[in-house]
């Protein structure tokens, strides 16, 4: 039967995909890839540690996108680079293109993953990814796993990466815009090539250096924007105490006897809960993410008071559960994440030291603190948020220590200041990880800065931006960085939070359309941190949901009261900030439509806090 292998092998070769035709750009030759519509993807090799080729090269690998105008020379490359550290910049492309909409038709895109994300050899520490130990522990045996190259993937290096990409490339000056981590890593890049930046935007912007390892304006920030939150909803504001007071009553309460029960976590699975002043530390600090917790915390802690835990115990479960696996390394690294803590961030030990040494100056400063600055993080103790998920005080105690070539710690600009380049500082007024006074300590730092506090908003303010308010700025500051920032360019543009006051119990609270009402919000909360696909209704019953910018949600006699079951579906248009519901509540049908504004960057379930 030798015809039929020969037909076998010629069907074969036919069915084999010839060679993709390479384009040539610059002084590269780049191939077409699926990261988004036009993208030509290549890499470029990397020394790993510059100057030493016997440590070997890696590969840096990128997305660059035409402009869509090819009858005209492009006005320029935009360059994004994202958070974490750890995420993917290509993985988030669809963000990207969203948030500079027309200025691609004239202006190239680059998306460069860092060395150890994406396409640039992701670094797979497994006990990080999947973590189930200390992080900690889990970190020390990350890096003790990468051995002498543990200090080959800080910021320095990574800028460094980028600038040669873009000189492979050929291309021009550059507009750069950063989130989160992304806005270190710009001010690190700006600060070493500042002759090919022509402009920075830095979102949700922490400094590369000015900070300390106390991150102390966290506390402030949680305090102010609870308090931002309720006074600007009627239902908050009137419902009863505070939530600074509500908490602390809470706390009382908690420091004696902690509150134990089950709830349902961020992905539907049911878990027992313990709430603690270290758990609700947890809840209060991740609020920063989305509305969620902000728009339930303090209806929470004041339904606890009156005897209804069962909302407080979920948002604990939410916040603290969960699975365990950050996902596929190739989209975030946890790795990664901790290699660029531990080497450039600040620490609270020094990190020339053995991990024997640095663990008892660990123990030994949060004694300092708390006799020092017990109210740092107030109205939790130091050691209550040191107890936390949410804090990163000791993630890097048993880290190696960097060599005295390659010291670890915040990385200054080489020359000693950054250059007078026009920047834009966008903070979120409600951010308390990457805290508006962390954007004011940048601002003050380029000869030439701006920052816009946007009003209502969280962690990251352009990207997912339903209010349009953001983007449109950092659209408006490309075309003409030159040009003034209006004084208060978001005023009236983005929404406040709408806070409950309390939760209800009963129909007779709300009555039947109004509890049906709140039920389909409440169930739109679990969105922002569920990414299973399905959840559990607060006192019964279970929705799904599927989509992206327009979600579906199908209600499956879900309980927001225990009187009330709610059925049927709902359909969320998130930049039309429209909801439409077809319910069955109590055996009656019912047709809601609602105004829902909502806010920009899904939450994050991996324990990164500069993410």
């Amino acid at each position: 039967m030798k015809w039929v292998a020969l037909l076998t092998l010629v069907a074969g070769l036919l069915a084999t995909p010839a060679p993709a035709e390479a384009v040539p750009v610059g002084s590269l030759d780049l191939h077409r890839c699926r990261v988004t519509a036009r993208a030509l993807c290549g890499t470029v090799e990397r020394e790993w540690e510059p100057g030493h080729p016997e440590a070997g090269t890696v590969r840096v690998g990128f997305a660059f996108v035409p402009a869509r105008d090819g009858s005209r020379p492009a006005l320029g490359t935009l360059v994004p680079h994202e958070g974490g550290p750890g995420y993917s910049t290509t993985g988030s492309v669809g963000y990207y293109t969203r948030m500079y909409a027309g200025l691609l038709d004239r202006r190239n895109l680059l998306l460069v993953d860092q060395r150890g994300t994406g396409r640039s050899e992701a670094l797979d520490c497994p006990d990080l990814q999947d973590l189930r130990i200390a992080y900690s522990v889990a970190a020390g045996r990350c890096g003790r796993s990468l051995g002498e190259r543990a200090d080959d993937y800080t910021t320095a290096l990574s800028a460094d990466d980028l600038a040669a990409v873009v000189a492979a490339l050929g291309l021009g000056t550059l507009d750069v815009y950063g989130d989160s981590y992304g806005t270190f890593f710009a001010q690190v890049f700006v600060g070493r090539h500042p002759d090919l930046v022509r402009s920075v935007v830095l979102d949700g912007a922490y400094p590369a250096y000015g900070e300390t390892g106390w991150y102390p304006t966290q506390g402030p920030a949680v305090r102010s924007s609870f308090a931002i939150v309720c006074r600007r909803s009627a239902a908050c504001r009137e419902g009863g105490p505070s939530w600074r007071r509500a908490l602390e009553r809470v706390l009382d309460e908690v420091r004696r006897h902690p509150w134990r029960g089950t709830a349902h976590d961020a992905d539907g699975r049911r878990t027992r809960v313990t709430v603690r002043p270290s758990s609700l530390a947890t809840v209060a600090y991740g609020a920063t993410y989305g509305p969620a917790f902000y728009r339930e915390m303090t209806a929470a802690l004041r339904s606890a008071l009156r005897g209804d835990r069962a909302p407080l115990l979920r948002l604990v479960a939410e916040a603290t559960g969960g699975g365990t696996d950050a996902g596929p390394v190739r989209d975030y690294s946890e790795g990664l994440d901790a290699a660029v803590a531990c080497h450039d961030y600040p620490q609270l030990y020094d990190m020339t030291a053995s991990p024997a040494v640095r663990e008892p100056q660990y123990r030994a400063a949060l004694t300092r603190r708390t006799r020092e600055r017990p109210r740092t993080y107030g109205p939790f103790s130091v050691r209550e948020y040191a107890a936390s998920d949410w804090q990163m005080l000791d993630w890097c105690t048993r880290w190696p220590a960097a060599p005295a070539s390659n010291p670890a710690g915040p990385v200054h600009p080489p020359g000693g200041s950054y250059p007078d380049v026009p920047v834009l500082v966008l903070s979120g007024e409600l951010d308390s990880i990457t805290t508006p006074a962390e954007g004011a300590i940048i601002t003050r730092q380029f000869p030439d800065a701006t920052q816009v506090v946007v009003p209502n908003s969280f962690h990251v303010t352009a990207l997912g931006d339903t209010d349009g308010c953001a983007s449109a700025l950092v659209r408006s500051f490309v075309r003409d960085p030159a040009r003034a920032v209006p004084a208060h360019p978001c005023a009236g543009r983005t929404h406040p939070v709408d806070a409950l006051g309390v939760f209800p119990r009963t129909v007779a609270d709300l009555g039947l359309r109004g509890t049906a009402a709140a039920t389909v919000a409440d169930v739109v909360d679990r969105w922002w941190n569920n990414y299973s696909g399905h959840g559990v209704g607060l006192r019964g019953g279970w929705f799904t949901y599927r989509g992206g910018a327009v979600t579906t949600f199908r209600l499956h006699r879900v309980r927001l009261v225990a009187g009330l079951p709610v059925s049927g579906r709902v359909v969320w248009d998130r930049y039309r900030e429209r909801i439409t519901a077809h319910l069955t509540a109590g055996g009656r049908p019912l047709t809601l439509t609602v105004h829902a504004p909502a806010h920009p960057s899904r939450v994050s379930r991996v324990a990164a806090p500069r993410a």
